[in-house]
């Protein structure tokens, strides 16, 4: 629990706001090889979100995991592999403070041995924070995908996990380009048809990439795009 809402409730004041320690969190620990929880306040049972593991002595990939694919599905944000599937000692439980992973015998490294350190990072999907979305391509051009970010998105992470295809990021100021987490690639593009996202949804083209026929996808979206609405506020001071 954050200082914050510690004050907060010692004072008999109702929550009201969302904190970052409530949809964030950034978690060091040690592999077992074992069962092991990792407590920290995120609740990825309700909602939901995305968990990323990166060995910090080993040079091992990244693995993400989300809980629309489920917990035995990662992808590397490192390479351009489709999603590896099957596992039954990766995150073998979302919980409301947290997640719980098995010993993880199979490649993810995410808690493989005691030898071994690692760091996490957890997003819950929150109406303007992140949302994570599937969907199944269809080879139109253009086509809109929709989010529940609730807010124009400025950054977003697009992976084919039925195919090996690079990755796909969009920048709210780069949206006449495509830029690859797993290689240093940011050439020009139509991908994104030179269309900024809005609050609803987000528009690409039929690459594969993004949305090729009969092909599956995940969407990582973070907020952070510029909005014009006359009541756009980045803080709100009640006094």
């Amino acid at each position: 629990m954050s200082i914050a809402r510690k004050l907060l409730m010692s004072s008999g004041g109702k929550k009201d706001s969302t904190f970052v320690d409530d949809v964030f969190s950034i978690d060091l620990y040690k592999g077992t090889g074992a069962t092991k929880t990792i407590t920290n306040g995120i609740d990825l049972a309700g909602e939901g979100g995305l968990v990323w593991h990166k060995t910090r002595n080993f040079s091992y990939d990244h693995s993400l995991i989300d809980t629309l694919r489920g917990g035995n599905n990662y992808i590397r944000s490192d390479g351009s592999n489709a999603q590896y599937g099957g596992y039954t000692d990766l995150i073998t439980s979302f919980n409301n403070n947290g997640y719980t992973m098995g010993a993880d015998q199979n490649g993810a490294s995410m808690n493989y041995s005691s030898s071994q350190n690692y760091c996490s990072w957890t997003f819950r999907k929150t109406p303007g924070f992140f949302d994570v979305v599937t969907w199944t391509g269809d080879g139109t051009n253009p086509r809109q995908i929709p989010h529940n970010l609730g807010c124009v998105p400025g950054f977003v992470m697009i992976k084919c996990t039925s195919n090996s295809h690079g990755w796909a990021c969009y920048h709210r100021d780069s949206i006449n380009k495509l830029l690859e987490l797993n290689s240093d690639f940011a050439g020009n593009s139509s991908i994104w048809k030179n269309i900024p996202a809005t609050d609803a949804y987000i528009t690409v083209d039929n690459q594969q990439e993004v949305n090729g026929g009969s092909k599956t996808y995940v969407g990582y979206f973070f907020a952070g795009g510029e909005s014009t609405a006359a009541t756009a506020t980045s803080c709100n001071f009640l006094g």
